[in-house]
């Protein structure tokens, strides 16, 4: 079945789509977290039950986790806030901040080929002229 036009189109949208939705925050669960500091930047999701608190600045302790609300500065000491360790059911660690520019990169790169495409195939008018 051969797609023509508009379908082309909407599927070639589609297929960016499906792609730019792999360049997410990374979010995962670490196999084991060791009592210590986290880089002052990772960024960490603390599940209770159904809430869900994002910090960076982490410090974990055999019986609690330390950390800074992530729209905090990481220095803020005043601002620490602290959770008993008990009542955490998942941490999960992430980059959200690398996942924009890898889909940053993903979205003008495809916008570039396609361009290309369209200048190679002789329909892309004068910015494609030599």
């Amino acid at each position: 079945m051969m797609i023509h036009g508009r379908g082309r189109v909407t599927a070639g949208l589609m297929i960016a789509l499906s792609i730019t939705q792999a360049c997410g925050a990374g979010w995962h669960r670490p196999p084991q977290l060791t009592p210590g500091p986290l880089p002052a930047r990772q960024q960490v999701q603390l599940w209770q039950h159904d809430h869900v608190l994002r910090w960076h600045a982490v410090t974990l302790t055999p019986d609690s986790v330390i950390g800074v609300p992530f729209v905090l500065p990481v220095n803020c000491d005043s601002c620490r806030l602290s959770v008993p360790r008990s009542t955490v059911d998942s941490i999960r660690l992430g980059s959200p901040t690398a996942g924009f520019w890898r889909t940053f990169g993903l979205v003008s790169g495809l916008a570039v080929a396609a361009f290309m495409i369209v200048c190679a195939t002789g329909g892309g008018g004068p910015p494609c002229s030599k």
